[in-house]
């Protein structure tokens, strides 16, 4: 576009008085890129903050018929009507007001992306939706957009309720549900959707996308470690993996390791994941069901097999198979469980 954004700002503003631009340079932010409270503006002025929405409200009234019958405004309502639709008519406020600064080909401006904002909420076009408990502020094209966007939100939760987010996140099934563009716009918007440290998406209820007690966090420090570890060492990856900011605290992390049966002692201070395989019980447990399974094994397959789901030294798993009261040698060599 060839008019500067700070021109367009400026020709909209001197419709008002000073107070009245006070009022929108401040709730839009568009001297320091941060926009102010009511109660902010109010002090400054002087005046009360109801006194400030009611300067807002009249002022953006008053704007509205002058922004959209603008000729230096129209073309940058053109671009949004334009990159709305190619969009799917619903966008997220930051990524949008950003992808216009860059469409409309602005030359120098400080914040722009407020600025912008500033236009289109004069203009009323877009349709902008304010930041609430369960969205995130967006802008779509018109009622049709946006019960179209709805209409596939709930259809979308619905789907992400129906996995298991253990398998969901392995399997990632929701990547050939969701393949297109348009869909992710969606989804971005949405609070109850978000993304963990490691770039997996779902519910934000799920522990694996926003863990919030230290049993969660050490659940997904070894889902992403993808092996066994030491209490101590898990305790690390929590804080290395950036699971959580602070560092967390060894003893804790033990604690809830042993109350929680997601996570398996398979050696001296490792735990593993039971979902990965790994059992619970004592050596001798463990033995007994492989074999049960299994049927008669060699002493060395007893072993290999054994620690495939346990971090056990080969004496030990000897010790414990060569134990008469459960277990017995059978003419092959082999071991087998002692009926009683």
């Amino acid at each position: 576009m060839a008019k500067n954004l700070d021109d367009i700002v400026l020709k909209l503003l001197s419709n008002f008085s000073a107070r009245g631009q006070k009022v929108f340079s401040g709730r839009f932010g568009l001297k320091t890129g941060k926009r102010q409270t009511l109660q902010e503006i109010g002090e400054e002025l002087e005046v009360t903050r109801e006194r400030v929405r009611q300067i807002e409200e009249q002022g953006l009234k008053k704007l509205k018929e002058i922004a959209a019958g603008d000729k230096d405004v129209k073309p940058l309502l053109e671009i949004a009507k334009k990159h709305l639709s190619e969009s799917g008519g619903v966008r997220k406020d930051d990524a949008f007001v950003e992808e216009i600064a860059h469409l409309a080909s602005f030359g120098p401006a400080k914040y722009k992306e407020a600025k912008i904002r500033f236009v289109f909420i004069a203009a009323g076009f877009p349709l902008y939706h304010k930041e609430n408990d369960d969205t995130h502020a967006y802008w779509c094209a018109d009622k049709a957009a946006e019960k179209k966007f709805a209409d596939f939100v709930k259809h979308a939760t619905k789907y992400f309720e129906s996995l298991n987010p253990s398998e969901a996140l392995r399997e990632k099934k929701h990547l050939e549900q969701f393949s297109d563009m348009v869909s992710w716009h969606y989804l971005s918007i949405p609070k109850h959707f978000g993304t963990n440290v490691f770039g997996d998406f779902g519910l934000r209820r799920w522990a694996e996308i926003e863990p919030k007690t230290v049993r969660d966090k050490a659940y997904l420090a070894l889902k992403k470690t993808g092996k066994p570890l030491h209490f101590e060492d898990i305790a690390k990856a929590i804080h290395s993996l950036k699971i959580d900011r602070r560092p967390a605290h060894v003893q804790t992390v033990h604690n809830e390791l042993i109350k929680d049966n997601r996570f398996v002692l398979v050696g001296r201070g490792v735990y593993a994941l039971a979902e990965e395989g790994y059992e619970a019980g004592t050596v001798r447990e463990v033995i007994a069901k492989l074999l049960k399974n299994k049927g008669p094994l060699s002493a060395s397959d007893v072993i290999k097999l054994v620690n495939e789901k346990r971090f056990l030294k080969e004496n030990t798993i000897l010790l414990n198979l060569q134990n008469r009261k459960f277990f017995k040698r059978l003419d092959t060599g082999k071991y087998h469980v002692k009926e009683a």
